[in-house]
Protein backbone atom coordinates (compact mmCIF):
# COMPACT_ATOMS: atom_id res chain seq x y z
CA UNK A 1 0.00 0.00 0.00
CA UNK A 2 2.81 2.54 0.72
CA UNK A 3 4.87 1.59 -2.22
CA UNK A 4 1.20 3.20 -4.39
CA UNK A 5 0.99 6.00 -2.67
CA UNK A 6 4.82 6.73 -3.49
CA UNK A 7 4.36 5.83 -7.05
CA UNK A 8 1.24 8.21 -6.94
CA UNK A 9 3.76 10.90 -5.46
CA UNK A 10 6.59 10.59 -7.73
CA UNK A 11 4.18 10.71 -10.67
CA UNK A 12 2.70 13.80 -9.61
CA UNK A 13 5.99 15.51 -8.93
CA UNK A 14 7.02 14.29 -12.66
CA UNK A 15 4.20 16.00 -14.26
CA UNK A 16 4.52 19.06 -12.32
CA UNK A 17 8.14 19.25 -13.19
CA UNK A 18 7.20 19.06 -17.10
CA UNK A 19 4.56 21.88 -16.33
CA UNK A 20 7.26 24.28 -15.06
CA UNK A 21 9.72 23.64 -17.71
CA UNK A 22 7.44 23.52 -20.43
CA UNK A 23 6.32 27.47 -21.17
CA UNK A 24 5.82 29.37 -24.05
CA UNK A 25 4.96 33.31 -24.71
CA UNK A 26 2.06 33.06 -27.23
CA UNK A 27 1.38 36.36 -29.29
CA UNK A 28 -1.68 36.94 -31.03
CA UNK A 29 -1.76 39.45 -33.95
CA UNK A 30 -5.09 40.96 -34.79
CA UNK A 31 -5.61 43.47 -37.96
CA UNK A 32 -8.33 45.13 -36.41
CA UNK A 33 -10.18 45.58 -33.09
CA UNK A 34 -13.45 46.20 -34.46
CA UNK A 35 -16.23 43.68 -35.37
CA UNK A 36 -19.44 44.08 -36.86
CA UNK A 37 -22.67 41.84 -36.22
CA UNK A 38 -21.91 38.23 -37.22
CA UNK A 39 -18.51 38.66 -38.41
CA UNK A 40 -15.72 36.11 -37.75
CA UNK A 41 -12.47 37.86 -37.55
CA UNK A 42 -8.95 37.00 -38.57
CA UNK A 43 -5.13 36.78 -37.09
CA UNK A 44 -1.98 35.48 -36.95
CA UNK A 45 -0.77 33.22 -34.23
CA UNK A 46 2.85 33.31 -32.86
CA UNK A 47 4.61 30.71 -30.40
CA UNK A 48 7.99 31.29 -28.53
CA UNK A 49 9.35 28.95 -26.30
CA UNK A 50 10.30 30.42 -22.93
CA UNK A 51 10.95 27.02 -21.07
CA UNK A 52 13.94 24.96 -20.75
CA UNK A 53 12.77 21.85 -22.75
CA UNK A 54 11.49 22.11 -26.78
CA UNK A 55 7.89 22.42 -27.24
CA UNK A 56 5.92 20.34 -30.08
CA UNK A 57 4.33 22.60 -32.19
CA UNK A 58 2.01 20.87 -35.40
CA UNK A 59 4.25 21.36 -39.04
CA UNK A 60 0.60 22.18 -40.27
CA UNK A 61 -1.10 25.73 -38.90
CA UNK A 62 -4.43 23.91 -39.86
CA UNK A 63 -4.03 21.08 -37.44
CA UNK A 64 -2.33 23.25 -35.15
CA UNK A 65 -5.69 25.60 -35.36
CA UNK A 66 -7.69 22.33 -34.73
CA UNK A 67 -5.56 20.19 -32.23
CA UNK A 68 -3.65 23.12 -30.14
CA UNK A 69 -5.24 26.15 -30.37
CA UNK A 70 -8.25 27.48 -28.86
CA UNK A 71 -9.96 30.30 -27.42
CA UNK A 72 -10.82 29.18 -24.28
CA UNK A 73 -10.15 25.67 -21.95
CA UNK A 74 -13.24 23.75 -22.97
CA UNK A 75 -12.95 21.37 -20.03
CA UNK A 76 -13.00 18.37 -22.00
CA UNK A 77 -9.29 17.79 -21.55
CA UNK A 78 -10.18 14.44 -22.98
CA UNK A 79 -11.17 15.99 -26.23
CA UNK A 80 -8.60 18.38 -27.17
CA UNK A 81 -6.14 15.48 -26.33
CA UNK A 82 -7.56 13.59 -29.00
CA UNK A 83 -7.21 16.20 -31.09
CA UNK A 84 -3.63 16.44 -30.02
CA UNK A 85 -3.03 12.88 -30.76
CA UNK A 86 -4.63 13.52 -34.29
CA UNK A 87 -1.85 15.79 -35.54
CA UNK A 88 0.37 12.59 -35.69
CA UNK A 89 -1.77 10.41 -37.17
CA UNK A 90 -3.55 12.93 -39.48
CA UNK A 91 -2.00 15.93 -39.69
CA UNK A 92 1.73 15.82 -40.67
CA UNK A 93 3.08 15.53 -36.74
CA UNK A 94 5.15 18.33 -35.35
CA UNK A 95 8.24 20.58 -35.38
CA UNK A 96 10.41 20.19 -31.62
CA UNK A 97 10.63 24.23 -31.34
CA UNK A 98 14.25 24.65 -29.48
CA UNK A 99 13.87 26.84 -25.61
CA UNK A 100 14.35 30.63 -26.84
CA UNK A 101 13.40 30.11 -30.00
CA UNK A 102 9.95 31.23 -32.16
CA UNK A 103 7.52 30.30 -35.13
CA UNK A 104 5.48 31.87 -37.29
CA UNK A 105 2.77 30.37 -38.71
CA UNK A 106 2.70 31.25 -42.55
CA UNK A 107 0.04 31.34 -45.40
CA UNK A 108 -3.01 30.62 -43.25
CA UNK A 109 -5.85 32.88 -41.84
CA UNK A 110 -6.65 32.10 -37.67
CA UNK A 111 -10.19 32.53 -37.57
CA UNK A 112 -11.52 33.99 -34.11
CA UNK A 113 -15.37 33.51 -33.46
CA UNK A 114 -16.63 36.34 -31.23
CA UNK A 115 -17.03 34.61 -27.19
CA UNK A 116 -20.20 36.28 -26.24
CA UNK A 117 -21.84 38.27 -29.66
CA UNK A 118 -24.45 39.56 -27.18
CA UNK A 119 -21.84 41.89 -25.74
CA UNK A 120 -20.02 45.22 -27.42
CA UNK A 121 -17.37 44.64 -25.92
CA UNK A 122 -15.61 40.87 -25.59
CA UNK A 123 -12.72 39.57 -23.58
CA UNK A 124 -10.70 36.40 -24.39
CA UNK A 125 -7.93 34.87 -24.53
CA UNK A 126 -6.20 31.89 -26.52
CA UNK A 127 -4.62 29.10 -25.40
CA UNK A 128 -2.36 26.30 -26.97
CA UNK A 129 -1.99 22.70 -25.35
CA UNK A 130 1.34 21.13 -25.53
CA UNK A 131 0.21 18.01 -24.30
CA UNK A 132 0.38 15.71 -21.02
CA UNK A 133 -2.23 18.17 -19.51
CA UNK A 134 0.40 21.81 -20.01
CA UNK A 135 -1.68 24.46 -21.45
CA UNK A 136 -0.56 27.85 -22.16
CA UNK A 137 -2.07 31.27 -22.13
CA UNK A 138 -2.06 34.04 -24.69
CA UNK A 139 -2.36 37.74 -22.86
CA UNK A 140 -5.77 38.93 -23.27
CA UNK A 141 -7.78 40.01 -26.51
CA UNK A 142 -10.09 42.63 -26.36
CA UNK A 143 -12.70 43.29 -29.23
CA UNK A 144 -15.39 45.62 -29.64
CA UNK A 145 -18.58 45.08 -31.65
CA UNK A 146 -19.83 48.20 -33.67
CA UNK A 147 -22.14 49.19 -36.11
CA UNK A 148 -20.73 49.83 -39.54
CA UNK A 149 -21.78 53.31 -41.33
CA UNK A 150 -22.15 51.57 -44.70
CA UNK A 151 -22.65 48.18 -46.03
CA UNK A 152 -22.08 48.41 -49.83
CA UNK A 153 -22.77 45.56 -51.77
CA UNK A 154 -19.67 44.43 -55.06
CA UNK A 155 -20.36 41.08 -56.61
CA UNK A 156 -21.59 37.37 -55.56
CA UNK A 157 -19.28 34.44 -55.96
CA UNK A 158 -18.89 30.46 -55.75
CA UNK A 159 -15.91 27.99 -55.75
CA UNK A 160 -16.52 26.63 -59.01
CA UNK A 161 -14.06 23.40 -58.05
CA UNK A 162 -16.81 22.42 -55.56
CA UNK A 163 -20.00 21.06 -56.63
CA UNK A 164 -22.15 23.00 -54.23
CA UNK A 165 -24.86 25.77 -54.57
CA UNK A 166 -22.89 28.08 -51.56
CA UNK A 167 -22.49 31.59 -52.65
CA UNK A 168 -20.70 34.26 -51.48
CA UNK A 169 -21.22 37.86 -51.37
CA UNK A 170 -18.08 40.24 -51.32
CA UNK A 171 -19.41 43.47 -49.28
CA UNK A 172 -17.42 46.43 -49.03
CA UNK A 173 -17.81 47.47 -44.88
CA UNK A 174 -16.84 51.12 -43.78
CA UNK A 175 -16.68 51.86 -39.69
CA UNK A 176 -15.05 55.65 -39.47
CA UNK A 177 -11.61 56.24 -41.13
CA UNK A 178 -11.54 52.41 -42.28
CA UNK A 179 -12.87 50.13 -45.13
CA UNK A 180 -12.94 46.38 -45.00
CA UNK A 181 -13.75 43.98 -47.94
CA UNK A 182 -15.76 41.03 -46.20
CA UNK A 183 -16.78 37.96 -47.79
CA UNK A 184 -20.35 37.06 -46.55
CA UNK A 185 -22.21 33.58 -46.28
CA UNK A 186 -25.07 33.33 -48.57
CA UNK A 187 -25.25 29.57 -48.73
CA UNK A 188 -28.10 27.20 -49.13
CA UNK A 189 -27.35 26.08 -45.90
CA UNK A 190 -27.33 29.39 -43.85
CA UNK A 191 -29.53 32.54 -44.11
CA UNK A 192 -28.39 34.77 -45.99
CA UNK A 193 -25.60 37.80 -44.59
CA UNK A 194 -25.34 35.46 -41.52
CA UNK A 195 -21.82 35.30 -41.02
CA UNK A 196 -18.85 37.59 -42.04
CA UNK A 197 -15.37 36.90 -42.45
CA UNK A 198 -13.17 39.78 -43.11
CA UNK A 199 -10.92 39.46 -46.26
CA UNK A 200 -8.54 42.92 -46.05
CA UNK A 201 -8.54 46.53 -45.56
CA UNK A 202 -9.50 48.78 -48.68
CA UNK A 203 -8.57 52.46 -49.45
CA UNK A 204 -11.54 54.48 -48.18
CA UNK A 205 -12.84 56.50 -51.73
CA UNK A 206 -11.76 53.97 -54.58
CA UNK A 207 -13.97 51.98 -56.78
CA UNK A 208 -13.61 48.04 -55.78
CA UNK A 209 -14.38 44.98 -58.40
CA UNK A 210 -14.14 41.72 -58.19
CA UNK A 211 -13.66 39.44 -60.73
CA UNK A 212 -12.96 35.59 -61.90
CA UNK A 213 -9.73 34.89 -61.94
CA UNK A 214 -7.51 31.71 -64.34
CA UNK A 215 -8.11 29.65 -61.33
CA UNK A 216 -11.84 28.25 -60.24
CA UNK A 217 -10.51 29.12 -56.73
CA UNK A 218 -8.93 32.80 -57.21
CA UNK A 219 -10.59 35.76 -57.83
CA UNK A 220 -9.16 39.19 -59.08
CA UNK A 221 -9.95 42.42 -56.23
CA UNK A 222 -9.52 45.69 -57.87
CA UNK A 223 -8.82 48.73 -55.51
CA UNK A 224 -8.73 51.46 -57.96
CA UNK A 225 -5.72 50.58 -60.07
CA UNK A 226 -4.16 48.32 -57.38
CA UNK A 227 -4.84 44.46 -57.93
CA UNK A 228 -5.37 41.49 -55.66
CA UNK A 229 -5.43 37.59 -56.03
CA UNK A 230 -7.77 36.44 -53.39
CA UNK A 231 -8.12 32.37 -52.88
CA UNK A 232 -11.44 31.74 -52.08
CA UNK A 233 -11.13 28.67 -50.27
CA UNK A 234 -8.09 29.35 -48.10
CA UNK A 235 -10.06 32.92 -47.47
CA UNK A 236 -6.47 34.87 -48.27
CA UNK A 237 -4.55 36.95 -50.64
CA UNK A 238 -2.28 35.07 -52.40
CA UNK A 239 -0.57 38.30 -54.00
CA UNK A 240 -1.61 41.82 -53.59
CA UNK A 241 0.28 45.79 -52.07
CA UNK A 242 0.98 45.70 -48.49
CA UNK A 243 -1.47 48.22 -47.52
CA UNK A 244 -4.00 45.61 -48.49
CA UNK A 245 -2.53 42.26 -47.68
CA UNK A 246 -2.09 43.14 -44.12
CA UNK A 247 -1.63 39.51 -42.78
CA UNK A 248 1.03 38.66 -45.74
CA UNK A 249 2.56 41.64 -44.93
CA UNK A 250 2.91 41.60 -41.29
CA UNK A 251 3.81 37.89 -41.10
CA UNK A 252 6.68 38.04 -43.61
CA UNK A 253 8.58 41.03 -41.81
CA UNK A 254 7.18 38.55 -37.99
CA UNK A 255 8.94 35.92 -39.71
CA UNK A 256 12.02 37.86 -40.54
CA UNK A 257 12.39 38.81 -37.04
CA UNK A 258 11.70 35.66 -35.98
CA UNK A 259 14.50 34.34 -38.18
CA UNK A 260 17.43 36.43 -36.84
CA UNK A 261 16.09 35.80 -33.11
CA UNK A 262 16.30 32.49 -33.75
CA UNK A 263 20.17 32.90 -35.17
CA UNK A 264 21.36 34.96 -32.55
CA UNK A 265 19.88 32.62 -29.67
CA UNK A 266 21.51 29.64 -31.35
CA UNK A 267 25.12 31.56 -31.89
CA UNK A 268 24.83 32.25 -27.86
CA UNK A 269 24.18 28.12 -27.33
CA UNK A 270 27.05 27.08 -29.57
CA UNK A 271 29.47 30.01 -27.81
CA UNK A 272 28.40 28.78 -24.51
CA UNK A 273 28.91 25.19 -25.84
CA UNK A 274 33.26 25.80 -27.04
Amino acid sequence: MNKRYTMIALLASSASLLSAEMNAHIEVKLFKTWVIEGEVNFGNIVVKNTGTVPLPIAKNPAFFDMGQLTQSKFGNEGLRESGYKGIERHGGGFISLPPGETHVYEGYKFHIENPDPSSDDMHFTFTVYFGNGVWIDSEPVNLKQVVPDSKEYLATIHNKKNNTNDLYKMVAVTYRNERWLYKSATSRIRNEGDLFFPVCPLSLTNKIRVESHDDESLFKIWDGEKSMIYHLSKSILLEGPDENNVLGKWTRERKQKAEADNAEVRHKKAEEQK
